[in-house]
């Protein structure tokens, strides 16, 4: 009798092991679909060509993986700002639409520049992005200066560190063809939450970029207020030259417009000051139970 209760024991306990091994792998399995499918809308936003992060690693801050959309490219070239000469310029190989990058030296961070391009006989698509890894790092200036194709727009400048674009802000970006600035090029804002607007390059191929104001609230986003809020945006343009089509874009995020909280905030206060204020006027309008009386 005692074998057979510590044979049901030992089972139970094998079951519970079991079920909690399949939640974990249901878990991470439902993770890894959520990650895909997330990849995946991008192409529901934009056509353009992009550079999105893929899940990231705690620990690795020399590393990172990232995921290519509307772009098939075979490698991804990473250019650093320091570090040795070989390190600078490193070409990474994607696998089924995937990359790992690292940084120039596991001592040096700051900005790096990826490019991944897809060239044909009468077009070249190319995708752009800039990645921060965490590391101390010599400023990104002369990087973005430094010509790495044919048709390029760059930011000028790049945010700073713990710093990036936000909402209604206004940013210079820079477009080139062959090095020199492009005047006159029709540059395409799109974002993740719907916008698509237009802005033309000055004479020296500077456009001023105006982010829109259109962050869902958390309610449509369905998810919570722990983290910053962040979104996708791409910029890209296109030019024809020699016979030849190019399309490039640099894609970043861009944070929420602090004001939006700030708003929230006080107009919850100024509805608490005037609520707090109106109760003594409430209280001295009321007629007293004594004045009922004598009024009868």
């Amino acid at each position: 009798m005692g074998r057979l209760i510590l044979w049901l024991i030992f089972a139970s306990s094998l079951s519970a092991h079991g079920q909690t091994m399949h939640r974990h792998e249901s878990a991470s399995a439902d993770q890894d679909m959520r990650t895909a499918l997330a990849k995946s809308s991008a192409l529901k936003w934009t056509d353009a060509p992009l550079l999105l992060p893929a899940r990231a690693k705690h620990g690795e801050r020399s590393r990172a993986e990232l995921v290519l959309a509307g772009i098939a490219a075979p490698k991804v070239e990473v250019f650093a700002a320091a570090g040795e000469e070989a390190r600078r310029r490193v070409a990474y190989e994607v696998a089924q639409g995937r990359v790992r990058i690292e940084s120039a030296s596991p001592k040096i961070g700051n900005y790096h520049w990826l490019v991944a391009r897809e060239e044909h006989v009468d077009e070249v698509r190319v995708a752009s992005t800039a990645w921060y890894f965490s590391n101390p790092g010599e400023s990104p200036q002369r990087l973005l200066a430094q010509a790495k194709h044919e048709l390029e727009i760059v930011p000028d400048p790049l945010p700073r560190e713990h710093a990036s674009y936000r909402e209604s802000e206004k940013w210079r970006f820079l477009v080139r063809f062959l090095g020199q600035p492009l005047a006159g090029a029709s540059v395409r804002l799109d974002t993740e939450f719907g916008s698509h607007v237009r802005f033309v390059a000055d004479g020296e191929g500077r456009v001023i970029i105006t982010f829109p104001r259109d962050f869902r609230t958390i309610a449509e986003e369905g998810r919570s207020r722990h983290a910053p809020r962040r979104a996708n945006f791409v910029l890209s343009v296109a030019h024809e030259a020699d016979g030849r089509r190019y399309l490039t874009a640099f894609n970043h995020v861009y944070g929420e417009d602090p004001d939006r909280q700030r708003s929230l905030a006080w107009g919850a206060l100024f509805l608490c000051v005037g609520m707090a204020l109106g109760v003594p006027l409430l209280r001295t309008s009321r007629p007293s139970s004594k004045q009922g009386e004598n009024n009868v």
